[in-house]
């Protein structure tokens, strides 16, 4: 082991501007590279170009939800064992159970600690 970091891409989708910023200052602070999406094509269309290895994807987005973003990337290929962690303000146990159901790997309610998502990095992305 070199000790070396292994820089991720990370899809950060996120239409909040203060959540999108604290998510990107802990991506990057990781070490980690970030693509951003604003709402549920933009998020369909980047994930599909970069090929993220972890996609941290809100719920309730503007023009497609997050439930449908999950749903449309786990038929492709490519997408079927990509993390995903759904990042949601309705934090009650059945959103939780519904967002594993709807094909996400994770779920992490809003607001959250940043030492809660460094752990979920970490969790599902390779070790150096």
């Amino acid at each position: 082991m070199t000790g070396e970091l292994t820089v991720a891409k990370i899809l950060v989708v996120e239409d909040e501007p203060n959540n999108l910023e604290l998510a990107l200052r802990i991506v990057r602070h990781a070490g980690h590279e970030a693509t951003v999406a604003t709402d549920g094509f933009a998020a369909l269309e980047l994930a599909r170009e970069h090929r993220p290895q972890l996609i941290l994807l809100d719920l309730q987005l503007p023009k497609l939800d997050g439930w449908t973003v999950v749903k449309l990337l786990r038929k492709e290929t490519w997408a079927k064992q990509v993390p995903i962690v759904a990042v949601s303000a309705s934090a009650s146990p059945g959103d939780e159970h519904k967002a594993i159901e709807a094909g996400c790997t994770a779920f992490l309610s809003k607001p959250y600690y940043p030492a809660a998502l460094r752990e979920m990095l970490s969790q599902y992305l390779p070790a150096a």
